[in-house]
């Protein structure tokens, strides 16, 4: 027998985190897949299971002069009808289909740390940073140092991803492609999301091919320089290590990420 507990607040959650090893439960959507024995069959848990989903404080999208504050339980459907920004709000509205957008939370998206994870991409062109709690205390880092590698995170076992910081940022324009198996997939097989400010600030991420998202602030801040797009396409294919699998070829995800930001910067230039 396997015990759940529902609490109401984030200190009632801590508490009990702290005092056994759990598995959270968010939305759930992301959870469920990682734990089935095998495809079709029941979802095997082996440790307490605590449904955060009642934690209404941690629903909230909040905004001071500098930041997006986002409660780590708000949907995607919330998400993508909110008043963020268009560059936020889009993407959001484009992840897997409606029945799971309703569910599935922007906190659970990111503690799962799934190599296919669709919001990953855009949080981390966007310089957004965690806050983590704990019965000890918070702390609240960059989401690049969150995530250590494909389903592993620096969180601790007692520890609650509460809210993600977005920083405002004075983009114009971006642009956000997803390719599944159908139009909405739970999965992608690749992602690519630019934002910018004309081209004197631009931030470009890879969903889906690398075991971990792809940025590279450093090809990003050459190409602000020297605006060569050959030379950010050699930079990236430098870094893209992906691997065959179900979803589609190596080879594949790796040509359609490089034409998509090739296509897309050129249009953009050819407008300057």
């Amino acid at each position: 027998m396997i015990n759940s507990y529902r609490p109401t607040t984030v200190e009632e959650a801590l508490q009990l985190i702290h005092q056994k090893r759990c598995h959270i439960f968010a939305g759930g959507t992301d959870l469920m897949i990682r734990k089935r024995q095998w495809q079709g069959a029941e979802r095997k848990f082996t440790q307490p299971v605590v449904f955060i989903n009642g934690i209404d404080s941690l629903k909230n999208i909040e905004e001071t002069d500098t930041h997006y504050i986002i409660g780590a339980l708000v949907t995607q459907t919330e998400m993508a009808e909110s008043h963020l920004p268009e560059y936020i709000r889009v993407p959001y509205a484009q992840m897997s289909h409606p029945a799971i957008r309703n569910i599935a939370t922007v906190g659970g998206n990111i503690v799962n740390a799934a190599s296919v994870a669709d919001s990953i991409p855009i949080l981390l062109a966007l310089d957004a940073e965690v806050t983590l709690q704990s019965v000890e205390g918070e702390r609240t880092i960059p989401l690049g140092a969150f995530i250590l590698g494909k389903y592993k995170t620096v969180r601790k076992d007692n520890e609650l991803l509460t809210y993600i910081h977005i920083p405002k940022k004075n983009y114009n324009a971006y642009y956000y492609k997803k390719i599944g198996q159908r139009k909405a997939s739970i999965l992608s097989k690749v992602s690519v999301f630019i934002v910018h400010h004309k081209l004197d600030e631009i931030a470009i991420t890879i969903g889906a091919v690398n075991p971990m998202v792809i940025r590279s602030v450093q090809l990003e801040k050459q190409f602000i320089k020297d605006h060569s797009i050959p030379d950010l396409i050699q930079g990236f294919k430098a870094i893209l290590s992906g691997v065959n699998d179900k979803r589609s070829t190596k080879d594949y995800r790796e040509t359609v990420a490089i034409n998509m930001i090739k296509t897309y910067l050129e249009g953009v230039i050819n407008e300057l």
